[in-house]
């Protein structure tokens, strides 16, 4: 593995949920009805293709959805910033010893990436927050790409960015089917579900997930590829 590719809420970030509850909320201020059953189908995709289902559902003109998408999707990103980042904020590591964790996986020559339906800015700051810019290599949000998930852009954004040239050398890491189904589609070598936030085990499985795991730092270490000159090649200097 060159590259691990992390999900953030529910898979690398504890937020009890906030961004989905807050995304509800928003669209239910403006009318739209969204029963909790039919949001967890949503959970991992792009923000504004969750509002644009359930106003299109909810009989908005087609002429009128846009206007309407822009108008939920400001109150949405004003309420999650201010749920994340005020001094209550109970945001964290989905566990204590992720970023131990992520300094062995960096030790052992792997690369780290993170993708997220997050607005940039909000990506930004929990990025800053949580202290993974130490350690990132990349990161990137669904709305630097023309689709979200399950489409597989992010996945093949950050690959450039990382310069990682096969796919088969590339994990996903991600706790929805949403997150199983981008790797899948952008062929990733290893697709791993976790069990801290979204869905559960059969419904990672029955996605694609090559295993799954209760979370992130039960994914075994890597053990670190040894340098060309140390693998008995021929010199031809």
């Amino acid at each position: 593995i060159d590259l691990i590719l992390y999900d953030m809420a529910g898979t690398t970030v504890q937020e009890g949920g906030i961004v989905y509850k807050t995304l509800q909320s928003a669209m239910r201020e403006d009318g739209l009805s969204v029963p909790d059953e039919e949001m967890h189908a949503w959970h991992g995709a792009k923000k504004e293709a969750v509002i644009e289902h359930f106003a299109l559902k909810a009989g908005t003109p087609p002429e009128q959805v846009t206007e309407r998408v822009t108008r939920i999707g400001e109150w949405f990103v004003n309420a999650i910033d201010d749920a994340y980042f005020n001094e209550a904020a109970a945001i964290d590591h989905i566990d204590i010893g992720l970023l131990g964790y992520f300094r062995q996986l960096k030790d052992a020559g792997i690369k780290i990436a993170f993708d997220t339906g997050y607005p940039q800015n909000i990506q930004q700051g929990l990025i800053k927050r949580l202290g993974f810019d130490k350690i990132a290599d990349a990161y990137i949000s669904s709305y630097q790409v023309s689709e979200g998930r399950p489409y597989p852009y992010m996945i093949h954004h950050l690959m450039e960015q990382t310069k990682v040239m096969n796919v088969k050398r590339v994990c996903k890491v991600g706790d929805s089917v949403r997150d199983i189904q981008e790797g899948r589609n952008a062929g990733c070598g290893l697709v791993v579900g976790v069990l801290s936030g979204a869905d559960s085990y059969q419904e990672l499985m029955d996605a694609g997930a090559h295993m799954v795991c209760d979370r992130v730092t039960d994914i075994p270490v890597p053990l670190r590829q040894p340098a060309l000159d140390k693998q008995g090649l021929p010199d031809f200097s």
